[in-house]
């Protein structure tokens, strides 16, 4: 009897302590997003009142900033030009981020989310922007969070003059930063990549789709949020198809290994058909990639967008 009532005993402190760590890790979370929701509420005012100093402060030393139908920017000075001449040539009425979800990764924070902006300029005197984006936060020294990456896009289909930073001018960067990343973890990337761009090249929509987790999210371009594989798998399949062959290569420019994770920021480029029948196009990929338990890579999370128009080209 005594031995029965100890392992009772056992089995309740157990269970106790599970649901401290659970309660532990849920707090964790909640007050992540609390405080996201906090930093986005200052974000918000920031593009308002048009204070570049505060906006660029938010990044870290080293980042990536993927703007939609722009180059894409890694360093503070162009970060700076490119808020000061956007400000400049218009201004932003209403600025608003709605979170979707906060993950954690690592010593990282994944914020995924919609956005909307109310905008004027000389071109646009009433325009409106909205999309989802994808921002990779870490702390700093100091204990601050930082943006590492962020990427957004609109969620439908737009021409390039309605970004409100239009008339913007980015000088274009030849940039990688990949030489000191763990070469396996490197070709663990490249073998993942060319599954997919086979996938693509064959117009195979379930091999396209079976490169994702099964609860995946996915924010490609000019599409809602896409969540688990019984919304990833139909885009797929209708995007990839035998009678259509797409030529994509990838490359990449940060790498950050999360352990479980890793996280690879990069651009893609490509076409299809030739050159009096086909189109070419370019854009900004962030990728979140899951290492499963037989060692392979999954896409787990992923934003995209357009750095430039597409190009078609005519009879």
């Amino acid at each position: 009897m005594k031995m029965i009532s100890l392992i009772l005993i056992v089995a309740l402190a157990g269970a106790s302590n599970i649901d401290l760590k659970s309660q532990s890790i849920t707090k964790t979370l909640d007050d992540s997003r609390i405080e996201l929701e906090a930093i986005n509420s200052r974000i918000e005012q920031l593009y308002v009142t048009e204070d570049v100093k505060a906006l660029t402060s938010l990044y870290a030393s080293q980042f990536t900033f993927f703007p939609e139908y722009k180059p894409a920017i890694f360093e503070s000075k162009a970060l700076n030009k490119f808020f000061k001449d956007w400000f400049a040539a218009g201004d932003v009425k209403i600025y608003k981020k709605k979170i979707y979800a906060v993950e954690v990764y690592a010593d990282h924070l994944l914020e995924l989310g919609t956005f909307s902006f109310h905008y004027a300029s000389l071109k646009t005197p009433q325009g409106e922007y909205k999309g989802n984006y994808m921002v990779l936060w870490k702390s700093d020294n100091d204990g601050k969070l930082r943006i590492i990456s962020e990427t957004f896009g609109a969620d439908k289909y737009i021409e390039p003059e309605v970004v409100p930073y239009a008339d913007v001018l980015v000088d274009e960067t030849n940039f990688t930063a990949i030489d000191n990343v763990n070469k396996k973890l490197v070709a663990e990337i490249e073998e993942f990549d060319a599954g997919v761009l086979n996938a693509v090249a064959n117009g195979d929509g379930n091999a396209r789709a079976g490169g994702f987790t099964k609860d995946a999210i996915l924010m490609s371009n000019f599409d809602s949020i896409r969540v688990g594989m019984e919304n990833i798998r139909p885009k797929m399949l209708k995007t990839y198809t035998p009678n259509i062959s797409f030529n994509v290569k990838h490359y990449y420019n940060r790498i950050h290994d999360l352990g479980d994770y890793v996280f690879v920021v990069g651009q893609y480029k490509g076409g299809w058909g030739d050159s009096t029948n086909g189109g070419r196009f370019e854009g900004n990929m962030s990728n979140l990639l899951k290492k499963t338990k037989n060692g392979k890579l999954l896409m787990h999370r992923q934003a995209g967008n357009r750095d430039r128009a597409l190009v078609l080209f005519n009879n």
